[in-house]
């Protein structure tokens, strides 16, 4: 997935397209906690690898870049005229955000060093432009 660095705010701003989470970590899907632990478990993991092999992101995170306080805001990229709740999405996308912790990339998820910009829905034209476009900028 495609990773981009703000050249001129190198130590403030990134930009990473990551894959959409899978429907079943929706607030609104009814599974059984063991299935969607499993789900939860795989998202994490594949968000955690497309951070962690990223070589920009690599070069971001061996450089000290990583800013002890940052803002998380995602634009959920979405084919398609179906009406979506922006709010599930973000939910879903928990497990992802952990996995760019354990990457290195966020400095945690508490609120201590963490906020959230307000989340948005783009309108994509079609299901391989889908994803979910995150930037992390550091909060001073």
């Amino acid at each position: 997935m495609p990773a981009a660095i703000d050249e001129q705010t190198a130590k403030a701003r990134i930009k990473l397209l990551l894959p959409l989470p899978p429907k079943e970590l929706s607030p609104n899907a009814r599974l059984h906690h063991f299935p969607k632990a499993a789900y939860t478990l795989e998202y994490r993991t594949e968000v955690r690898m497309l951070a962690y092999h990223n070589d920009l992101l690599q070069v971001y995170r061996d450089s000290g870049l990583i800013p002890k306080r940052a803002r998380l805001t995602e634009t959920y990229r979405i084919a398609g005229k179906r009406k979506r709740d922006v709010r599930n999405l973000f939910a879903a996308f928990k497990a992802g955000e952990d996995g760019l912790v354990d990457a290195g990339i966020l400095p945690g998820d508490d609120d201590s060093v963490l906020e959230h910009g307000a989340p948005k829905i783009e309108r994509v034209a079609s299901k391989k432009d889908e994803g979910i476009l995150v930037v992390i900028e550091a909060v001073v």
